[in-house]
């Protein structure tokens, strides 16, 4: 079977209209969802959010315990496969142990072992190419003659797909049962174990270095914590996180960059419930790649640098009171 990455989120939240002028900010298509009750907006990539109510009987049963719930999160997330091949063998793989039902359109719906919605779908997305970036190193230009576009006071900025989401466990060998389900049963791929509490996987057709992260924040939270969208390059996610702090958005954490996964990172407050993460540039990795056990003692905060270095009274996925 092979999984692709992420095809779709589904949100259920309090307020559709403020979180769909959240999306817009982040530069999300919206499109015609043809049913009045949902917003859906895609990626360039054509990966999709979906928004509904947080009461609309459609949604997966709500499984979310966290320091930030205040009645909007993520409800399921849709894998994209390369094939119905693929999605008939997890269907019968699922099937031997849990509950599966396919809907109208083709998608296979389930629960993971930690009792989260995920649903399996035929992918639509169109992949994204981008140019080569044009970066002038010393001694060797190739942007001559020619201004850098991040040097523009404004530019369109737009989210490419969506990367990867991260799970809240309640501890850590709850994490690890989790990512032993999806490695065991689904293909996914470990590529770094941090502290035996956190557990980063890529899905078994991609190479980002994860497309998926279950981790223990603390005793009994459980659910979607934040999910992740790649946009092109630094200066895209300097222009975009700018501008949503310029609309009123709080932001988090960051700018900076990671140390697992390499990738640039900026985390904001969403009223889809939880965290979103502007990232860039992640490590490509392959088959031969080995995966590391990383001591979270030893080497400290995930952070190699951040331009607004964070307070004492921080910690990841709270709010600061």
């Amino acid at each position: 079977m092979s999984i692709l990455g992420i095809e779709k989120i589904i949100y259920g939240v309090s307020n559709v209209e403020e979180c769909a002028r959240y999306l817009i900010d982040w530069g999300f298509h919206s499109i015609d969802s043809h049913d009045p009750l949902c917003k859906i907006f895609t990626t360039e990539e054509k990966t999709q959010i979906v928004l509904r109510h947080s009461n609309d009987k459609i949604l997966p049963a709500l499984h979310h315990k966290s320091p930030f719930f205040s009645g909007s999160c993520g409800r399921e997330v849709i894998w994209g496969l390369d094939s119905i091949l693929s999605l008939e063998k997890i269907k019968n793989n699922l099937q031997q142990d849990r509950e599966v039902h396919v809907d109208s359109d083709g998608v296979l719906h389930s629960t993971d072992i930690a009792n989260n919605a995920i649903g399996f779908a035929v992918t639509q997305r169109a992949p994204v190419i981008q140019a080569p970036l044009q970066f002038n190193l010393v001694g060797r230009p190739v942007r001559i003659n020619q201004i850098a576009e991040g040097s523009q006071k404004k530019i369109s900025t737009h989210p490419l797909r969506i990367n990867h989401v991260v799970y809240l466990a309640p501890s850590p060998e709850a994490a690890q049962q989790a990512s032993d389900f999806y490695i065991q049963r689904l293909g996914f791929k470990l590529s770094d174990n941090v502290g035996n509490k956190g557990f980063f996987m890529r899905a078994s057709a991609s190479h980002d270095h994860h497309n998926l992260l279950f981790e223990c924040h603390g005793p009994d939270y459980f659910g979607l914590q934040h999910s992740a969208y790649e946009y092109r390059d630094m200066d895209h996610i300097m222009h975009c996180g700018r501008y949503l702090e310029t609309q009123g958005w709080k932001s988090h954490n960051g700018p900076g960059r990671h140390t697992v996964g390499s990738n640039l990172t900026w985390y904001f407050w969403s009223p889809l419930g939880g965290l979103m993460e502007l990232i860039s540039d992640m490590d490509y990795i392959t088959d031969e790649w080995q995966p590391r056990f990383l001591d979270p003692l030893k080497a400290g905060p995930p952070i190699s640098w951040s331009a607004r270095p964070n307070g004492p009274d921080f910690k990841f996925g709270f709010p600061i009171t």
